[in-house]
């Protein structure tokens, strides 16, 4: 059976922007190392309620180990001190802030 010929951008459409930011953390090789995963499984036990929640006087678990600066703009990627505990609510809205700057 023979395939669709592939789309041609017309010359109206706007050309496709290449984007700057990293859009998913699972893109960086460190993610997939142990050596991650037993910094995040220690900063969960450290910090177990999210960090943004208690802030506001809540009380949620955390179930992300996040990057207080982000390592895209210069946070050191494996400092204890650049880590925090979030959950999922508040991990995608920090994420989506730094996206908009």
């Amino acid at each position: 059976m023979p395939s669709l010929p592939k789309p041609v951008r017309r010359p109206w459409q706007p050309t496709p922007q290449k984007r700057e930011y990293q859009q998913h953390a699972a893109r960086s090789p460190e993610y997939g190392t142990a050596r991650w995963q037993k910094a995040r499984v220690a900063q969960l036990a450290r910090q177990p309620c999210c960090a943004a929640c208690t802030a506001v006087g809540r009380t949620t678990p955390a179930t992300v180990a996040d990057h207080i600066q982000p390592v895209r703009l210069g946070g050191d990627f494996w400092d204890p001190a650049n880590h925090q505990s979030l959950c999922r609510p508040c991990h995608q809205r920090k994420s989506a802030s730094e996206r908009a700057q």
